[in-house]
């Protein structure tokens, strides 16, 4: 086996271990069930996110080919959690323990693991400009699943997607906005990707 293939093994491990621990521990918080707590923490784009990672790093562990689109698209999905998360959301948050392990392994060691295996082992010369359409669908798909679940059960994970606070227009603006930051780092992933290319 080689090295990429030995490191996305330990980045798919490391992705259902953390994830494993997630389910047990919310599932315990609110006396539900391992599907109860899939549920409740598959609302969160970091879960989502943290998941299409596991899933590509499996792919690539087993030595398939997987499309260079899929694995530039889940590093920037990745980087945009953590950069998100690290300059917005993290300052304040004291948490310990089980609690802490797992928000460090969502937010930074999985999220700079997968992001250098793409950096540095990856094809990524065949990239195109159609990509970004792709891309920048991802994260509206997720809105538009967590805004069909919060208009069944009144629960939206983010104060952005609250229809019933914002109105749907004010939804839509956020969630354009949110497609608009995947389109402008796409971008800088392409471009990157290609000087990089060049340079090898």
């Amino acid at each position: 086996m080689s090295k990429t293939r030995a490191v996305a093994a330990m980045i798919a491990l490391a992705v259902a271990v953390t994830l494993a621990v997630r389910l047990n521990m919310t599932a315990q918080e609110n006396g539900t069930s391992v599907l109860g707590a899939a549920w409740i923490d598959y609302r969160f784009f970091t879960i989502w996110t943290n998941t299409l990672v596991g899933v590509v790093a499996v792919g690539i562990a087993m030595g398939r080919a997987a499309p260079q689109w899929l694995t530039a698209g889940s590093a920037l999905a990745i980087a945009l959690v953590a950069g998100v998360y690290h300059a917005l959301l993290a300052e304040g948050r004291n948490l310990v323990g089980l609690d802490l392990a797992v928000d460090t392994m969502v937010h930074t060691v999985i999220p700079a693991a997968f992001i250098g295996v793409w950096l540095f082992a990856l094809p990524k010369g065949r990239l195109a400009w159609r990509d970004l359409l792709i891309w920048a669908a991802y994260p509206i798909v997720y809105s538009v699943y967590a805004i069909l679940r919060g208009t069944f059960d009144g629960v939206y994970p983010y104060f952005f997607l609250n229809v019933a606070e914002l109105g749907a227009g004010g939804v839509a603006l956020w969630v354009a906005g949110l497609a608009l930051v995947f389109l402008t780092a796409g971008v800088g992933v392409i471009l990157g990707a290609r000087m990089m290319a060049r340079g090898a």
